[in-house]
């Protein structure tokens, strides 16, 4: 397992896009609901291409020999009231390759990087009672409370959401 932070999103393009349309397909809650074209799936990579050139985001992925099977992503604020702070969002592993501690090894690889930018707190949202739900609460993050019928479901129904937060020490480390 190698854990890589993305600087550029075109050479691994095709991972991408089958990691999403995988998490999707299999009712991951990441704002996308079935079916979700290839297209629509590449353009969003690109959008997301977009944010790492100005800084907004960062991308985290996890290779297991020669492939990705596995991204996180982070997303910081330009507010003056906000630069303390970092939202954690799509943690997507691919379906196969899950329970083998690969969204572990993400969810620390965003900590790291979130206090090597000198973030102190990191907050997030998942379906409440979903796995990333339990897998957060293991790794000492605080669940603030739920929002009912927050997001709609793979099959159209609505369903709670999680908050939580964390906070982390800032380091001058380098990811």
């Amino acid at each position: 397992m190698v854990l890589l932070k993305l600087e550029k999103l075109e050479p691994y393009l095709d991972d991408l896009v089958l990691l999403l349309t995988d998490a999707v397909e299999n009712g991951a809650s990441i704002g996308f609901l079935p079916p979700l074209s290839e297209e629509e799936a590449r353009n969003y990579w690109l959008k997301v291409q977009e944010e790492l050139l100005s800084y907004d985001r960062q991308v985290l992925a996890v290779r297991d020999e020669d492939r990705l099977v596995g991204t996180i992503q982070i997303e910081t604020s330009p507010k003056a009231d906000a630069l303390h702070r970092c939202k954690v969002e799509k943690l997507i592993v691919l379906h196969d390759f899950q329970g083998n501690g690969f969204a572990k090894a993400l969810i620390e690889g965003a900590e790291r990087v979130a206090a090597s930018m000198q973030k102190q707190l990191i907050f997030l949202e998942t379906r409440t009672e979903d796995s990333a739900s339990h897998l957060f609460t293991k790794m000492g993050y605080i669940a603030i409370g739920d929002i009912p019928n927050y997001a709609r479901g793979a099959h159209g129904n609505l369903e709670a959401t999680t908050f939580f937060y964390k906070e982390v020490e800032p380091t001058f480390e380098t990811f």
